[in-house]
């Protein structure tokens, strides 16, 4: 399981980026496990982005399914560190996916999607509530 980076409970426009790659790692860690706890507790329950994916993913695993690889990498983070009138602070990461391999029951690979071919941009608002940071969403960004 990934741990979390100190720099990642800070305040501040740094601890916010190293909170976000935090909780792509967090993310990649479900994808591979179906242990949804860690990436929970980090995540805003509203995030329908969010429940769609471990919705999808744990449903795979329910089954007697899998997945290997699908790792999100962050290339780059944007922000201007500037909350909305909810507290919020918005930000743009370019992400990259990796080639996923979903696998039956009995071991037998059933599909590969291949590497994303270019970054994605899409935003991630998080909130600083209670002395830590929760990812309240994730996806592309309105009008794209």
């Amino acid at each position: 399981m990934p741990t979390k980076p100190a720099l990642a409970d800070e305040n501040s426009k740094e601890g916010l980026e190293a909170f976000t790659r935090y909780w792509f790692e967090l993310l990649n860690y479900a994808y591979e496990t179906n242990d949804w706890a860690p990436f929970d507790a980090e995540t805003d329950p509203g995030c329908r982005t969010c429940a769609s994916i471990k919705g999808n993913v744990s449903a795979l695993y329910d089954q007697g399914r899998w997945v290997q690889g699908a790792n999100i990498s962050v290339v780059s983070f944007s922000t201007e560190f500037e909350e909305s009138v909810t507290g919020s602070i918005s930000s743009f990461v370019e992400n990259q996916q990796a080639q996923i391999v979903y696998f039956d029951a009995d071991g037998t690979e059933l599909k590969v999607t291949p590497m994303q071919p270019e970054p994605a941009i899409d935003v991630v608002i998080a909130i600083w509530d209670k002395g830590s940071w929760l990812m309240l969403d994730y996806g592309t960004p309105e009008g794209t």
